[in-house]
């Protein structure tokens, strides 16, 4: 499903946070990522998603080029990728329920399969009585939760997660941990996962990939 080939990429302001990356992960496989806050971990996940580009290198998903290519763009109608990122994502001026059904609207989806999916994702996530809510309107456990339910709603054959489990407590942590060894034990899902530390999911069978944070280079005197 995932096949990256000399992947280098840097942060926004330069620094170098992959040079000559190269990764395999078969359909239904999981990839789990770790390192420290600051190495890069989200910038990977962004460019394996195809939403930011790499400096160089190629990355294929379930055979499409990504990069060298049109990033994301290249994957509509052909592969279902579903992802979650730290930051959010969720329309500020959209109810949960409409922002779950928005992107099955894209797909062209009919109403009714609309209205199953979402409203089916939320109750999952013990979110049905705040469907009508608007995010602000929540708490901020609500809202990862709402991005993961987001991302079930669409039946992915791709997922892809950064840090699904920050800033959750034991007990929220229980329904989006049920739901993400349900991906990684699904034969047709392929789970990429982004954590600072592993010992929640030690008992998950992934490949891991750990990242070290690179210091930035000194300045050079005037």
């Amino acid at each position: 499903m995932l096949q990256v080939r000399g992947l280098a990429c840097e942060s926004p302001e330069g620094r170098p946070l992959a040079e000559g990356l190269d990764l395999a992960v078969g359909k239904g496989g999981n990839l789990l990522v770790t390192g420290a806050s600051g190495s890069g971990k989200s910038r990977l996940l962004k460019v394996l998603a195809g939403l930011e580009r790499p400096r160089r290198g190629e990355v294929r998903l379930g055979g499409i080029a990504v990069w060298p290519g049109d990033g994301a763009l290249a994957l509509l109608g052909r592969i279902r990728v579903g992802f979650a990122f730290a930051a959010g994502g969720l329309l500020s001026n959209l109810s949960l329920v409409d922002n779950l059904a928005l992107p099955l609207r894209f797909l062209g989806l009919p109403e009714a399969e609309v209205s199953r999916r979402s409203e089916g994702a939320l109750i999952r996530l013990g979110l049905g009585p705040l469907a009508r809510l608007r995010p602000h309107a929540v708490s901020g456990a609500a809202r990862k939760h709402a991005n993961l339910a987001r991302v079930l709603a669409l039946e992915p054959e791709l997922v892809i997660l950064d840090d699904p489990l920050e800033g959750l407590d034991a007990a929220d942590r229980g329904a989006a941990l049920e739901l993400i060894r349900a991906w990684a034990a699904d034969p047709g899902c392929t789970l990429v996962m982004a954590m600072e530390e592993a010992e929640t999911l030690s008992g998950l069978a992934a490949e891991r990939l750990h990242l070290q944070s690179v210091p930035a280079a000194p300045m050079e005197p005037a």
